[in-house]
């Protein structure tokens, strides 16, 4: 198993070093035997936040048409970790307590799924859209199966458009986000409105680049610099691009410094083509 999992810096999911003392307890609690490969990755760090973060599937589901998200991995603990599972089932109407909570976006959950055998298949489930994928046969496949990116397939599950009551609720989730938020839920919600609604995409933008954490700058960058290159198709006008990345150009984040004035590059290379 590929132990260079997660990202750097500690973080609110890291549980601390577990013993089998705390092992031992916290399985009769869950009342779950672990599988020994989550075990021996929490041994080397107890909860984190995932360097790759998609799993590929087969089936469209609301994240995405072909992967789903998976931002972090619970801890042998609680608060965040393993242990809040009594309270997520409860709170979501998880009836089934064979299905082990390891990493949660309300309404969507990834879970151990003890329900057929002792050693646990990992699967998706989304309680609103009240779907369930299978995603691979044990904890370890599960993990190796994470990549860093997916391109998203050309099916839109959006091609209905939004009423205007979930464009208003849209609006009203990127507003909480950026107030409370950390950077990597503000990230999970752009990622997923690039799939929405241009208006959406443009609102949230600007709020990122407004933002004062300056990790915010280096994930919106990562977009505005595809956008530096072309891969705008009308979401971003070139005039109000070229204001971000000069904006951006002097963040305290170096990597979105440097993405910043290379994007600026591209982009003033573009617009002198079109000259």
């Amino acid at each position: 198993m590929n132990l260079e999992l997660w990202e750097e810096e500690l973080d609110d999911y890291f549980k601390g070093q577990i013993d089998l003392e705390m092992l031992t307890k916290i399985q009769q609690e869950l009342k779950a035997d672990l599988p020994e490969s989550y075990i021996n990755l929490m041994r080397q760090r107890n909860g984190f936040y995932l360097k790759n973060k998609y799993f590929p599937t087969d089936t469209p589901n609301s994240w995405a048409n072909n992967s789903v998200y998976v931002d972090f991995l619970y801890g042998i603990g609680e608060g965040p970790g393993l242990l809040d599972n009594m309270d997520i089932r409860k709170e979501w109407g998880i009836r089934n307590k064979k299905l082990l909570v390891i990493s949660s976006d309300a309404p969507m959950f990834i879970c151990l799924d003890y329900r057929k055998r002792k050693n646990p298949s990992v699967i998706f489930i989304d309680v609103d859209q009240n779907q369930e994928i299978k995603l691979a046969e044990d904890f370890e496949s599960f993990i190796n199966g994470l990549v860093d990116y997916i391109e998203e397939e050309e099916i839109s599950l959006y091609d209905t458009g939004l009423s205007e009551r979930e464009i208003k609720e849209y609006y009203n989730k990127i507003d909480d986000v950026i107030v409370k938020g950390k950077p990597s839920e503000i990230d999970r919600l752009f990622t997923k409105i690039l799939s929405i609604n241009n208006e959406l995409i443009r609102y949230m933008v600007e709020k990122m680049r407004q933002h004062e954490k300056p990790k915010v700058q280096l994930y919106l960058m990562l977009y505005l610099s595809a956008c530096a290159e072309g891969d705008n198709k009308g979401m971003i006008e070139d005039d109000y691009l070229l204001e971000a990345l000069n904006e951006i150009s002097n963040s305290k984040n170096k990597d979105a410094k440097a993405l910043a004035i290379y994007s600026l590059k591209e982009l003033n290379k573009r617009l002198n083509l079109k000259d």
